[in-house]
């Protein structure tokens, strides 16, 4: 089983973070002439395709991308990223790139890729809604099969450290859903994710939380980790004798191997209580505190 990545390919106008001779265009179109010549077994997209600016110029560079995506003559998702709502709505991406935009479960053989849509949309000075309403529809998928399952959204649950982000380390709460933490725990009770890829964050990462592995791969148009150059990266996913490999390619590259099962195969303890009334009082302001920013 091997699962071709694109994320965060932010084609529109260039930034202040963009090379000026960027072309995403030229790069998604060899992304999936490869995809083809590899002979994959799904193309999946995570989101934030466009740089937003208004609806007429969304529409258009959204358009340009759906154009190439569709010359891929095999199964292919897209994920709805942040950017891609700010002016265009759910069905305008749909009828753009000619698929439903909503949660699905897609099955893959022996396992299945879950592709889970909670809201995206983010509000200035708040960050992003909590993920929580669309959560009972996922737990329900998750306990629909025994078969290990690959969950796929936009933004990372993980709750992983920001320090070092360009973009989130002094603005962590537009990182993830203010309620990630509700959301990895209902995740763990089911026992059968393996695997929860996401982007939005523009960098690779890995974390293992609950035995659930949380990957994060690079931005196609990103540089603050590649700078001057842009690190052009897409990746490939592949799932072979009970572990997984990720590969990203370009000029971040980043290559992990590890165990694919589902995390109630090994199951972690839970984390042990605070080791002073102190330390308690202190967990206790904090998640009051975390309570009043949601």
């Amino acid at each position: 089983m091997k699962i071709a990545i694109i994320t965060d390919i932010h084609h529109g106008p260039l930034s202040h973070t963009k090379d000026e001779s960027w072309d995403g265009l030229a790069h998604v179109r060899s992304f999936v002439a490869r995809a083809v010549a590899e002979k994959v077994d799904l193309l999946l997209d995570l989101g934030d395709r466009i740089s937003d600016t208004n609806h007429e110029t969304d529409h258009r560079v959204a358009s340009e991308l759906a154009d190439i995506f569709k010359t891929y003559p095999g199964k292919r998702i897209h994920i709805l990223g942040n950017h891609d709502v700010d002016n265009l709505t759910v069905a305008e991406n749909e009828d753009i790139f000619g698929q439903s935009m909503a949660s699905s479960v897609h099955d893959l053989g022996d396992i299945r890729l879950i592709a889970w849509q909670p809201g995206v949309k983010i509000e200035m000075g708040i960050g992003l809604p909590k993920a929580e309403p669309a959560l009972e529809w996922l737990v329900e998928a998750l306990n629909a099969d025994e078969r290990p399952a690959i969950i796929a959204t936009h933004v990372p649950l993980s709750g992983h450290s920001q320090t070092g982000n360009y973009y989130f380390e002094r603005n962590p709460h537009y990182s993830s859903y203010p309620d990630h933490a509700v959301v990895r725990r209902a995740v763990e009770a089911t026992g059968k994710a393996a695997l929860w890829l996401s982007g939005h964050v523009h960098w690779n990462t890995v974390n293992n939380v609950g035995n659930v592995q949380h990957i994060t791969i690079q931005s196609v148009s990103e540089r603050f980790t590649t700078h001057p150059i842009t690190a052009a990266a897409y990746a490939d996913v592949e799932i072979k004798d009970g572990q997984f490999t990720v590969d990203v390619f370009g000029n971040d590259p980043f290559h992990v191997r590890l165990p694919f099962r589902k995390s109630g195969d090994r199951p972690w303890m839970a984390p042990c209580g605070p080791f002073t009334e102190a330390d308690s009082q202190r967990e206790i302001r904090q998640r009051e505190w975390e309570l009043s920013r949601a």
